[in-house]
């Protein structure tokens, strides 16, 4: 009796023994799993904070070198101390150019194991590799002003503000290697100066007029119908080849339909547009030369001075000032805009961001010429003794001495009409065809005119145009220069 329980208690014994024996593996196993899925959550942590450190090195914007970078951003987001002490990170390839940088990052850490110890596994290594490209596009970015005479006093003061504030934005010193800026004030029409000596007919297949005395009066287009009329009301002026020498800074062209649809204009094929104004005494139809285009530069001090001396011109030419602004960007032109980039006008690509801003603060208007150049001042009659009209006695007559080459077309007119209102849709559709982003802002312009709406249909969608109501013109250009600066990183 006594022996059979004996043999019993050993038997229980044994098999407590076998159990815990066969229990360490199991323990062990899943001590093991434990250390694994920490393992795995670390290396994790890694990889993110390799992500991060990698944009981060590779950011534009950012001074300090990639090294350093790196290190700081993975040490401060790896939580774990012991881990983070164990941090080994190795760039073996970064690389940085004018408007792109490339950083490549491997690093490991060691994660020490609880459980896997009892197998003499005393750490676990944990690796991870990452790539990262942060590239600037190059920006080409058209500034189109409205210097109309409906802009004097606070308006004109207030643009002037706000547009050279936005050349300090889009120039900044990060970007202005990479940005070019084409300016183009307009009134009635655009003074191209530079280029006016391009495309203006030559003397030898025109007149030069220079007084009421000349004798020969152009190439034949038109029909003269009375001694002494210079500049005859034919509705086709735009083809006319005149050269006034009067004025030497009226560098304005005349323009023909197909100017509107194709990007070149042939060389000495255009005629000048005279020296005159019709509704403000002494604000030229033709923008005065403090106020004429400059095209592709990055020059921050000549952008803004031209800004700042713009001065008035009468008309609201809104279809010619768009259309330079689209030629200013446009790959056919390059080479021939001078200028800081030999290389630019870019082709239309991802590779280069083509902006276009338009500022309007009225309603476009239809082209008027003198029918008489020499009556200057198209809303009156030269006195009778035939001194120049001046202040004193310009404001006289009754709107005889005036034409109309082109009228202004209603809300109606499609881009297929040979109108200004036809011509500025033109416009519009193509830099839109071409990827052109079109911001717009009108300024204390009334709501639901017809400005309003081409304003609105011209804009690249409801955000691009600003209708500003009062004189903060300055909070629409600082919206713009955010989104123009925000655009041109891509990561």
């Amino acid at each position: 009796m006594t022996q059979t329980v004996k043999k019993k208690r050993r038997q229980k014994g044994n098999i407590a023994l076998m159990t815990a024996i066969t229990m360490v593996p199991t323990i062990g196993l899943l001590g093991s799993a434990t250390d694994i899925v920490r393992s795995t959550t670390e290396a994790a942590r890694l990889r993110s904070a390799l992500e991060g450190a990698a944009l981060a090195a590779a950011s534009l914007t950012n001074n300090r070198t990639v090294s350093e970078v790196i290190t700081d951003y993975i040490s401060a987001n790896l939580g774990d101390s012991s881990v983070r002490d164990t941090l080994n990170v190795n760039i073996p390839d970064s690389s940085t150019a004018l408007n792109k940088k490339e950083v490549t990052i491997t690093a490991t850490v060691e994660v020490e194991t609880n459980f896997l110890k009892l197998f003499g596994i005393d750490t676990i290594l944990v690796s991870a590799r990452t790539e990262a490209v942060q590239s600037a596009t190059n920006v080409e970015l058209s500034m189109v002003l409205d210097i109309s005479s409906s802009m004097k006093g606070d308006k004109l003061s207030s643009l002037k503000v706000a547009a050279a504030d936005f050349v300090d934005q889009i120039l900044n010193e990060k970007n202005i290697d990479r940005t070019s800026v084409n300016l183009v004030p307009f009134g009635g029409t655009v003074n191209i100066q530079d280029l006016f000596a391009n495309y203006v007919v030559l003397p030898s297949n025109t007149s030069a007029i220079v007084n009421p005395d000349v004798s020969q009066y152009g190439n034949g287009t038109y029909t003269h119908k009375k001694k002494g009329e210079l500049y005859n009301s034919n509705y086709d002026l735009p083809n006319g080849l005149w050269l006034f020498n009067d004025i030497a800074s009226d560098e304005c062209i005349e323009y023909r339909d197909e100017d509107f649809d194709s990007d070149t204009i042939p060389l000495n094929s255009r005629g000048q547009v005279p020296h005159f104004w019709k509704w403000n005494n002494f604000n030229p139809w033709c923008p005065q030369e403090q106020s004429g285009i400059l095209l592709n530069t990055n020059d921050k001090e000549a952008l803004k001075n031209r800004i700042n001396g713009m001065l008035l011109s009468d008309g609201t030419g809104m279809d010619v000032g768009i259309m330079w602004g689209a030629k200013s960007l446009s790959p056919n032109w390059r080479t021939l805009l001078g200028g800081d980039f030999s290389d630019r006008p870019a082709n239309y690509s991802e590779d280069t961001l083509k902006v276009l801003v338009l500022m309007t603060d009225g309603e476009i208007t239809p082209q008027y010429r003198p029918a008489d150049y020499t009556n200057l001042n198209v809303h009156t009659n030269r006195p009778t003794n035939n001194d120049p009209i001046t202040s004193e006695n310009g404001n006289q007559g009754d709107n005889k001495n005036q034409q109309e080459t082109l009228k202004k077309g209603g809300s109606s007119s499609s881009a297929s009409n040979n109108d200004a209102v036809g011509h500025f849709r033109r416009i519009c559709d193509d830099l839109e065809a071409n990827n052109v982003i079109i911001y717009t802002i009108g300024f204390k312009i009334k709501e639901g005119k017809l400005s309003d709406t081409l304003l609105g249909e011209c804009a690249s969608s409801a955000g691009h145009y600003y209708f500003v109501e009062d004189l903060d013109i300055k909070s629409a250009f600082d919206s713009i220069a955010a989104s123009v600066n925000s655009l041109r990183i891509k990561g």
